[in-house]
């Protein structure tokens, strides 16, 4: 299945050898896209990753998709589809916790398949 997957980890290589992370599924993120399109772009972070890329969010991006997903949580709570959005927006919010939690030092790596 094609998505992003958000992997915590200090470096690429490491990155790529993780086990652990966090599903942006394929269904989900065009959904939102779709949805949030006439938006102020307030969920923009995320929706503008690369599907086929690799991105860094260091710390100040870490702490930004903290809110997002707060944001996302909130919106979204009707059925079905929303509420995979909203399980998706849990597991990322608590993903980005763990990433600043007892100071890890750990960044996000958002890797497109």
């Amino acid at each position: 299945m094609c998505g992003i997957n958000f992997i915590l980890a200090n470096t690429y290589k490491e990155a790529f050898k993780e086990e652990t992370y966090v599903e942006f599924e394929e269904g989900i993120h065009p959904y939102l896209l779709s949805r949030e399109k006439d938006s102020n772009n307030e969920f923009g972070l995320l929706l503008n990753l690369n599907i086929y890329g690799e991105t860094i969010l260091y710390r100040e991006e870490v702490n930004e998709l903290i809110g997002i997903c707060d944001g996302v949580i909130n919106k979204y709570t009707g059925e079905d589809k929303e509420q995979k959005v909203r399980r998706f927006a849990k597991e990322l919010k608590y993903f980005c916790i763990e990433a600043e939690a007892l100071q890890r030092k750990k960044h996000i790596f958002a890797i497109g398949d």
